[in-house]
């Protein structure tokens, strides 16, 4: 057999083109594995992406991470679509009368299920018209105090405030909140009696509390970041079942200080309910992947938050956070309007 020139310029250019497939070759693996198991994504359609919150936010943040990660995992186009207004029902009546094949999804957070646990009219039928697809990352709620007030940690803020009952005050980003139903649950676990001062959004809260107005706050670290790390606020606990925020290594639980609350706020997908099971099979594999990926959970857990490697089943999250808040509205005798 003659011995093979390497060196001429066609058989150069194919060496060049078979190392450059073979580099590729697992990106394209995974893409064709998608396509197989039925992706549900057409290639000349953008996937919307439904967030209820303005630009800037945590949600925002989450879904536009998010999004860049499922264009490089699957080859799609997704877009971020803020759809705000009516405490959060107008995206969520977006998402839940568009069309069931795939291409539109719904960031939620806790918020979804406070509504359907006060029985408000939110213009559909949650049950009916929407469908878990993933819990995509939890957020501990901090709890924060003004540095001026005399307590290094959770335990030496409950005695202060049992001291006096009815004289403190906590914030929160409205009635019916996670923040407000959250401090509620705080205060069921604690026995502390506190006064709810209700605000137009997180980041007003956290100036009166650094203004030493309310005295309490429990926001997720992205609220508070900035004055965390200036310190002007103080991080008394952590709202976590397991491992300490990652952002937030040095802070313990409530539940490390002897104190039984452990609250998530999450956000997570949902779609309209319709969507073939083999095409929702092929979305939980494309989700798996992309949240996966190293640079997108460092990247979240930078933020405060924490990406579940193997989330429970999303349904499950749901109806039992439905349940929860059902039991808060009732027991802390709060009525949403």
């Amino acid at each position: 057999m003659p011995e093979q020139d390497y060196t001429r310029p066609g058989r150069a250019a194919a060496l060049t083109r078979r190392a450059a497939l073979l580099l590729a070759a697992p990106a394209l693996l995974r893409r064709r594995a998608l396509a197989q198991g039925g992706t549900p994504w057409p290639s000349d359609k953008p996937v919307r992406l439904i967030v209820t919150l303005a630009p800037g936010g945590t949600a925002d943040f989450l879904a536009r991470s998010l999004s860049q990660r499922l264009q490089e995992v699957t080859g799609n186009s997704f877009v971020v679509e803020n759809r705000t207004g009516g405490s959060g029902a107008v995206g969520w009546q977006a998402a839940a009368r568009a069309a069931p094949d795939a291409t539109t999804l719904l960031v939620i957070d806790n918020s979804l299920p406070i509504a359907a646990a006060a029985g408000r009219d939110i213009g559909f039928n949650f049950a009916r018209d929407l469908e878990p697809v993933r819990l995509l990352a939890q957020y501990a709620p901090i709890v924060v105090v003004n540095p001026s007030l005399p307590a290094a940690d959770l335990p030496a803020f409950v005695e202060y405030a049992k001291a006096r009952p009815g004289q403190l005050f906590y914030g929160s980003n409205g009635i019916g909140s996670v923040t407000h139903l959250q401090t509620e649950l705080l205060q069921a676990a604690t026995g502390m009696r506190l006064n709810h001062v209700s605000y137009r959004g997180m980041a007003q809260a956290a100036t009166d509390l650094v203004g030493g107005q309310v005295q309490l706050f429990l926001p997720v670290f992205p609220t508070v970041a900035g004055q965390l790390r200036g310190g002007a606020l103080k991080p008394l606990a952590v709202g976590t079942e397991g491992p300490r925020v990652p952002a937030l290594p040095n802070v313990p639980s409530a539940r490390e200080q002897g104190i039984d609350f452990a609250e998530q706020t999450w956000f997570g997908l949902m779609a309209p309910r319709g969507i073939p099971p083999e095409a929702m099979a092929a979305m939980g594999a494309a989700l798996a992947s992309a949240c996966a990926g190293e640079a997108f959970r460092r990247r979240l857990e930078e933020g405060g938050a924490t990406v579940p490697e193997n989330p429970p089943a999303f349904g499950e999250t749901v109806t039992r956070e439905v349940a929860l808040w059902t039991r808060v509205l009732r027991e802390r005798n709060i009525v949403l309007e």
